[in-house]
Parts: C-alpha cells; sequence; structure tokens
C-alpha cells in the first residue's frame, strides 16, 4: 500500500524516494542533532542578519543550543533575535522536540564562545573569514569524529536529524558549492527579504580568488572546498550523514546552506542516495529571491525535499507573523525537526500543532516583553 502524505507534509525532487524514507521512519525512534558554530564572515556588516548586530552573530549559535537544551539563554541577554525583534527559528524547533518527546544532542563544530549546555566536542575551532582562502582547520578531525558519531546514534536509533546553527552559513556555501560545481549562481537564502545577493556574490569571488580555486575545481574534495572556504558546522554534519545514514534514514534538516552538506555527502559517498531526505519549511521553498528546488536538481533530485506547511499568519504576535513576511525562514534544524516530530508521531502531531506550541513558546520565553 503507498504511503499517503499528510496535508502538513509537501515533497520537493523524487516523490518514490521521499514517501519510501518516510514510511520507513514512520511511528519510529529518531534522534536530533543540532551542530553549533562561528564563523568570522558573519561579521562582515551586511552579510547576515541572525543577530541583531554583526557582532552578536557570533553568539547566535551558543545561544540556540542553550535555548534547545535548557530552554533559558546563558551566553547572551535575551534570546537571539533578528533586526526588528524576530525570534530564533529554534522556537519551532523546541515546539517540534516537545511535541514529540525527541531526544535531542548539541554538536560543538567550531565556537568562539562556548555553549553553556553539554555538547559532543569534535574538535573544531571557530572559523575564519573565507576571503582568507583558508577559512577553517581541523577539517578531517571533524569529519572523522562526526562519522563516529553517525554511527553511534544510528546504533540506538530509528532515524536521525542533522541540523546547524552557524550564523553567516548561507555565504559560505555558496562558496562550497561554487568551488565544487554545483551552483554556478547565487541560490542562497537570507534570514531577510532583502537578500543581500550582490554583497555575498562579491564575497565568495574573493573567497575562491584568495584560495587559488575555479568554480567545479573541487567538484570531487568537498573536504578541501570546506577547508578553504566553508565553515566548521560542514565538516561534522557531512560527518555524521556518511556515519548513519549506511545504516538508517538520515532527515538533513535545514535550508539553502546545508545544500553544501548535501553536494559534500553525495560527492563522498554517492550510494547513501536513497536514505537521505532534506527536511525544512513552506517558507524556504516558497522564497523568491533564492531557489532550494534549483540547488536540489543541481545535486541530486534523488535527494528530495520534505517540507512542513506550518503557517504563522494568523498569529496576533507580529514577531511570528514576520516569518510569513519572509524573514527567518530557516534554521536550527526547525524543518527537519518539523518532518522528524510529524513522522515519529505516525502523522498525529499537525503542523497546526506545532504552530500553537510555538506561540506557547514564544510567550514564555518573551515574558513581559510581549504585546501583540
Amino acid at each position: 500500500m503507498e504511503f499517503e502524505l499528510p496535508p502538513s507534509l509537501n515533497i520537493y525532487g523524487n516523490e518514490k524516494i521521499a514517501k519510501d524514507v518516510l514510511s520507513r521512519i514512520w511511528g519510529k525512534r529518531g534522534v536530533f542533532t543540532c551542530t553549533v558554530a562561528n564563523t568570522k564572515t558573519s561579521t562582515i556588516p551586511g552579510i547576515s542578519d541572525a543577530g541583531d548586530t554583526p557582532e552578536l552573530t557570533m553568539f547566535t549559535g551558543p545561544a540556540d543550543a542553550e535555548l534547545l537544551i535548557n530552554r533559558n539563554v546563558t551566553c547572551m541577554k535575551g534570546i537571539p533575535i533578528n533586526p526588528g525583534g524576530i525570534p530564533t527559528p529554534a522556537t519551532l524547533t523546541m515546539a517540534a522536540l516537545e511535541l514529540s518527546g525527541m531526544g535531542r544532542f548539541i554538536v560543538n563544530g567550531g565556537c568562539s564562545i562556548k555553549p553553556y549546555v553539554p555538547y559532543f566536542d569534535m574538535g573544531g575551532e571557530s572559523g575564519d573569514f573565507i576571503t582568507t582562502g583558508k577559512a577553517v582547520k581541523n577539517v578531517r578531525e571533524e569529519f572523522e569524529k562526526g562519522v563516529m558519531l553517525g554511527r553511534m546514534l544510528a546504533e540506538t536509533n530509528d532515524f536521525v536529524i542533522v541540523s546547524e546553527s552557524c550564523a553567516g552559513g548561507t555565504t559560505t556555501a555558496l562558496a562550497v558549492m561554487t568551488a565544487m560545481g554545483v551552483v554556478k549562481e547565487n541560490l542562497v537564502s537570507s534570514s531577510s527579504p532583502n537578500n543581500p545577493r550582490e554583497l555575498k556574490t562579491k564575497v565568495v569571488a574573493e573567497a575562491l580568488e584568495a584560495a587559488g580555486i575555479r568554480p567545479g575545481d573541487l567538484k570531487d574534495d568537498p573536504l578541501r572546498a570546506i577547508e578553504c572556504v566553508g565553515d566548521p558546522m560542514m565538516p561534522a554534519n557531512v560527518g555524521i550523514v556518511c556515519g548513519a545514514a549506511p545504516h538508517v534514514p538520515v532527515i538533513i534538516g535545514g535550508g539553502t546552506q546545508m545544500g553544501a552538506v548535501i553536494a559534500s555527502v553525495v560527492a563522498l559517498h554517492p550510494e547513501l542516495i536513497g536514505n537521505i531526505i532534506q527536511g525544512t519549511t513552506r517558507w524556504l521553498m516558497d522564497d523568491v529571491n533564492s531557489s532550494m528546488r534549483r540547488i536540489i536538481d543541481s545535486i541530486s533530485p534523488d535527494v528530495p525535499a520534505v517540507y512542513v506547511n506550518v503557517d504563522y499568519s494568523s498569529s496576533p504576535y507580529e514577531g511570528l507573523q514576520a516569518y510569513e513576511w519572509g524573514f527567518i525562514k530557516e534554521g536550527v534544524g526547525c524543518g527537519g525537526s518539523s518532518v522528524g516530530a510529524i513522522a515519529m508521531s505516525g502523522g498525529r502531531i499537525t503542523a497546526k500543532d506545532l504552530f500553537e506550541k510555538v506561540e506557547e513558546i514564544y510567550r514564555e520565553i518573551m515574558g513581559d516583553a510581549l504585546t501583540p
């Protein structure tokens, strides 16, 4: 009997593979991981809105990790917000994890500010500006430890979700995918509706020149591409996927910046196609200023995207309504965790349930600062 997709989910790409993966994880136990990291690239003025100021983007990943584990932020005052008071997508991730009861782990890919929570340490360091052409240290160590972690998680779970919180990550992803020849133009998204596409394209061109790389030069060497122009989230997550996917299905949770992770996995281990899907949001897939669809097509349509139809338009809170206006769209595995929560519950959890839980979490976190 063919798997019936619930109204809360949609598919782009190979529908047969997506439904096969979903049918195998339906009602089964999943585990969620979020790899947090920093790249100095996020502090280039205008390149990232994943923080109220360029300097605060260095706190975004660690603060998201603290929120996910402890429902409280220690490393900074308040919670990670975009300019204008729009809350971190970790609020949706928290909703998905709490409704499903899914286990969660933080992975430290390389943070300049250590999150005050327990985490798996991959041996990474905070990333440098990609314009140095030497952006990430310890890439091989991070990748190998990621493979070990992926295998460990696959031993005790029916599926694994891999995600990230790394400000500036769409720019580093564009650089890696360009170095690999996956994209020939800027298709990556932004946490703002005003995607600074020209600035990102310019920074990526400078980075490739500094590294002595022409587009497509590193088609078969993604780890080298990451070392030159990536960020420390990438080798850890590529490793986790490569370690887990030979044994259990893997949901690669995130938006266009996870395109670099998907492309790297496919380049290293094409035999894993059929056991990996992307988990993301309707906001990301419908973004007019980027194209996850074209990124998927260029990597492999056989790594389909399954995206959740969460809708915030009826919320009385402008901070949440802003998601419908083109802000945020993805991050902190909010799409992947939502897809995973719906699957783990056998479809009992719906997009409406997720929205209602987000409102509850948002009210609790913001407290007196919140006015509809």
